[in-house]
């Protein structure tokens, strides 16, 4: 306050800025008005705003400091989970048409092994397989005409295992992939809210159905060799390991099911897993690897069936 000598306002009085309020003050004469030739200070407003009254600086210290100071954590999740929704929406986008293609891919290649005669050809060895295991068992125990009987019986067959290996080759293959992406994604996903992890399944079928891609190039590596090199067949499994010699079939066809390309990747969807955090490595490896046994089971019962059916199916006295 200016100090007042005999009632009336001294010259040399100095205004005090309030600082509580942030509005200056000045020397007031007896009648409430400045004193024009008393000398006055200005006192810069020391709070944060475009200055005006207490309420409109208070109001606006809060605007600039909710705009330049750090997220609460209340808002936090909020802008990373619409980030994730986004990203999430844009993978899902692409698993239609990615899968898609993995499929037109195998009906191309399994078409050009089709055309080019191998898949028939080695139809035909089988049936011709089966015509003389049931020739040398039945001679000498049958009649000739029952024999040559059971012999077009035998090759007739033909027609019917060349539909069922259409079916597998252009409608059970080209589906494997989806099938495998979206179990190996809904297990992980499964397994990751169990545990109270991230769940992530749309990221996680999007990362499983590029991963497909490693049994498409396998495929099409194999064809690619069975023109290259003339053949009728093409082994890139863990079969070629084996020394020479004679095998039963269960143990050859569960060999071939161990492809390289399918080992490549089986891995990446381990490994998938666990960089996604939907699980450690050990469940993550455990979890691929029920998916994979799984497959390679059915794989190996459905191609003995096929195989004794083809090579056994006419046992005249014995079936």
């Amino acid at each position: 306050m200016a100090e007042l000598r005999n009632g009336e306002p001294n010259p040399g009085a100095v205004a005090v800025a309030d600082l509580s309020v942030g509005v200056e003050t000045h020397a007031a004469s007896a009648v409430g008005v400045p004193d024009r030739n008393s000398l006055q200070v200005a006192v810069p407003d020391l709070t944060i705003g475009l200055g005006g009254s207490s309420g409109e600086s208070v109001r606006e210290t809060g605007a600039a400091c909710d705009s330049e100071s750090f997220f609460e954590p209340t808002e936090r999740p909020r802008t990373v989970g619409g980030l994730e929704s986004r990203r999430s929406a844009r993978s899902m986008k692409r698993v239609g048409p990615m899968l898609v293609l993995w499929a037109v891919l195998i009906i191309d290649l399994q078409g050009a092994l089709w055309l080019s005669g191998v898949k028939t050809l080695a139809l035909q060895q089988a049936v011709e397989q089966g015509v003389a295991r049931a020739e040398s068992r039945t001679v000498g125990e049958m009649a000739d005409n029952q024999i040559h009987k059971a012999i077009r019986d035998q090759r007739a067959t033909l027609r019917f295992w060349t539909i069922l290996a259409l079916i597998g080759d252009f409608v059970v293959e080209p589906l494997a992939p989806a099938v495998r992406a979206l179990v190996v994604a809904t297990l992980l996903s499964a397994l990751a809210a169990l545990a109270g992890r991230p769940i992530g399944f749309r990221l996680a079928l999007d990362e499983c159905a590029a991963v497909q891609g490693y049994w498409v190039l396998g495929l099409a590596l194999q064809t690619t060799l069975v023109f290259a090199l003339r053949t009728s067949e093409v082994d890139a499994s863990m079969a070629l390991l084996l020394p020479s010699g004679t095998y039963r079939a269960a143990p050859w066809v569960a060999w071939r099911q161990a492809d390289a390309f399918a080992l490549l990747g089986w891995s990446s969807l381990i490994l998938g897993g666990w960089r996604r955090g939907q699980a450690n490595l050990a469940t993550a490896t455990a979890a691929c690897s029920v998916v994979a046994a799984v497959e390679a089971a059915i794989r190996i019962g459905l191609t003995l069936i096929t195989g004794a059916a083809m090579r056994l199916i006419l046992m005249p006295g014995r079936f």
